[in-house]
């Protein structure tokens, strides 16, 4: 329709230029007016294809724009659905993680107790007439194995550190037992009964706290010179605070009066 225009135009001017020569006869007005008619319908077609293009237009605008918000939704949607994706998989890394670590720290539970569980029988069978004897008792703990040497074993009497020739043999006898095992941690620590008769201004211990830590000094001292390693030995004192028998009774008093070896195999 475009392509037209000139054509109408050139007609237009013609019949203009043409009607200032001479007069039209009613044949060439009814063709000019025909022209103009034709020229006018298809200025007013070209009109509203202008403005349905317009209108098209708009309307492929208005699809264009919602396109493009659809798609910067989609883009966010995809972007939350692959933070979420990165952070589950954090999340998996860690739960991972910690099921590793809780494996490791069950099999290394499993792992000590089957050391202590080693540990105990080997004592039992190395101090089994000393046990028998009644010089002795050995515990085993969830962590751990007790010695507990009594102080008829160990110190001539209720209020002595000393230890006896005797004592020292049996102190050397299990300290030869925990060098072979090579424990990383053994405690040798002292008790006393909840009595003390001495007058504390002229007495060799002042209290049973000074009692206690001397019993201990003097058995980790000879287990030193068993060559257990003195890096993981520590003495410790606790008077009369622990029993583990009826202090009411001479015999449960006895019994409080002791040497305990606690070590983790």
């Amino acid at each position: 329709m475009i392509r037209k225009l000139p054509h109408i135009f050139v007609l237009l001017l013609w019949c203009l230029a043409g009607g200032c020569a001479h007069t039209y006869s009613e044949a060439e007005y009814n063709a000019a007016t025909a022209s103009a008619n034709e020229c006018k319908a298809a200025m007013q077609k070209l009109l509203d294809e202008t403005k349905n293009a317009a209108k098209n237009s708009s309307q492929v605008q208005g699809k264009l724009d919602q396109t493009s918000r659809e798609l910067a939704t989609a883009l966010m949607e995809k972007q939350d659905l692959l933070d979420k994706n990165i952070q589950c998989l954090e999340e998996k890394k860690i739960l991972i993680k910690q099921i590793s670590q809780s494996s490791s720290l069950s099999q290394e539970k499993k792992d000590a107790q089957q050391r202590v569980g080693k540990g105990y029988d080997y004592v039992m069978n190395l101090l089994e007439a000393e046990r028998r004897g009644d010089q002795l008792y050995i515990i085993k703990a969830q962590d751990r194995i007790r010695i507990v040497v009594p102080q008829k074993s160990l110190f001539p009497t209720a209020g002595s550190a000393w230890l006896t020739p005797r004592g020292t043999r049996l102190v050397k006898k299990i300290a030869s037992g925990i060098k072979h095992m090579a424990p990383s941690s053994v405690e040798v620590s002292g008790h006393t009964d909840n009595t003390y008769a001495s007058d504390p201004r002229t007495a060799t211990y002042p209290t049973n706290w000074h009692l206690a830590l001397t019993r201990a000094l003097s058995v980790l001292q000879v287990m030193e010179e068993a060559h257990v390693k003195r890096d993981s030995m520590y003495a410790s004192a606790y008077g009369d605070t622990k029993p583990i028998a009826d202090a009411s009774t001479e015999a449960g008093r006895a019994m409080n009066r002791r040497v305990e070896i606690s070590f983790i195999p």
